[in-house]
């Protein structure tokens, strides 16, 4: 009996220490809103990209809205403490769709799905499903940015995705107030070598006092025809023209209160390279400058401004209310202005951008009006948009 009890008390004590180095955190974010278009085109998507002639005719919509600021989501992160500084991690989010309840139409955690290695001296090494270090980057050039300011990325296509499959990072630690990431996604296919690989890097310095300078690339190359036997079809980050786009970044804190950031992006889209699709060749540049200031303790107000080559532009204000920690009220006023003639070379109209964010699944969780979202062919309206939402996060 005496023996039971050690062995039960001894089992107890290495299930204690074992949960002691080991934690897992349930998170999650909900992002709801109300939002009003005007100007908005009631044209298809196909007919918008196209050269032909486009339907002009405008409307307004009054629409249940999510994620305009952040993603709603949920997720599950955990790390082990290995000792001698290294640490094991993993993380698994999924999109919450709030207006149905379901989640993502490419997969329940398509968000992240990764675990990694890290040591304190030698930096974290992530394999999985993991965010684009480009984007992880240059999100942080504007103070108050979101969803909708942040599709400057699509406008240009300087981003090549923003979650990548099969992928493997290392970021180094922090030397000399400098981090640099390194990131390659496999394409896992058997007959066309690395087509539909991509590549992506950043880097992160503050050692100026105030000061933080972001730069980022990627790249993706494009995949030819492939043989559906061999997994070509299936391809995860198959693409059907080489992607690449670059940024750089500047944020400065005038104050404790007010803060600045500006930065360039460009993006290029060359389809003339892969079989079976005719040669178009996009090329596009753009400017970006923001300001944040912390009126109060509860009040943060935010204004963005973007403008392509093409002479797309968008203004967008912010005010966010904090009722806690965990829970604000927003509004964000955006303004747009239509892209003017084609891209360079193949025809194809100068991308705009749109009035809303939502959550990217279907169009069940967006605004079936809005033809000119990010990214899409020339909006022959300059739309507006006007959201009222709420954030909670656990």
């Amino acid at each position: 009996m005496k023996k039971s009890l050690f062995a039960l008390a001894a089992l107890g004590a290495f299930a204690t220490a074992a949960q002691a180095q080991s934690s897992v955190t349930l998170y999650g974010t909900y992002d709801v809103g109300i939002a009003y278009l005007t100007d908005v085109p009631a044209v298809s998507s196909a007919t918008n990209t196209s050269t032909t002639a486009l339907t002009t005719v405008l409307g307004s919509q009054l629409a249940y809205n999510e994620s305009s600021f952040a993603t709603s989501s949920w997720g599950m992160r955990g790390t082990e403490d290995l000792g001698g500084g290294m640490k094991a991690n993993f993380n698994l989010e999924s999109d919450i769709l709030t207006n149905s309840g379901g989640s993502h139409s490419s997969g329940l955690f398509r968000r992240a799905a990764w675990v990694s290695l890290a040591d304190a001296k030698l930096g974290e090494v992530f394999m999985g499903r993991r965010s684009n270090v480009y984007v992880l980057a240059t999100g942080q050039i504007l103070p108050v940015s979101g969803n909708l300011a942040h599709g400057w990325r699509t406008v240009t296509g300087s981003s090549v995705g923003d979650q990548i499959s099969n992928q493997v990072t290392y970021a180094t630690p922090e030397i000399m107030k400098t981090t640099v990431a390194v990131q390659y996604g496999l394409n896992n296919t058997t007959d066309n070598g690395d087509d539909g690989t991509m590549f992506a890097s950043h880097l992160v310095n503050k050692s100026i006092k105030d000061l933080t300078f972001l730069a980022g690339y990627n790249n993706m190359k494009g995949q030819r025809a492939t043989t559906a036997a061999l997994g070509g079809a299936s391809a995860a980050n198959a693409t059907t023209s080489n992607r690449e786009g670059y940024a750089v970044g500047l944020k400065y804190r005038v104050t404790p209160a007010i803060e600045v950031g500006t930065g360039y992006n460009h993006g290029r889209n060359n389809a003339g390279g892969s079989a079976g699709v005719s040669a178009t060749n996009q090329s596009t540049g753009q400017g970006i400058f923001g300001v944040g200031y912390q009126a109060t303790p509860k009040i943060l107000l935010g204004a963005n401004y973007a403008k392509t080559t093409f002479q797309a532009q968008m203004v967008n204000l912010q005010a966010h209310y904090m009722l806690s920690k965990r829970t604000r009220l927003y509004t964000q006023l955006t303004f747009t202005q239509a892209a003017k003639g084609n891209n360079q070379v193949g025809g194809t109209l100068a991308n705009s951008y749109s009035p809303v964010s939502c959550n990217s699944s279907t169009t069940l969780a967006c605004n079936t009006a809005i033809a000119g979202s990010s990214g899409a062919g020339n909006n022959p309206g300059d739309a507006n948009g006007y959201i009222f939402g709420m954030i909670h996060t656990f």
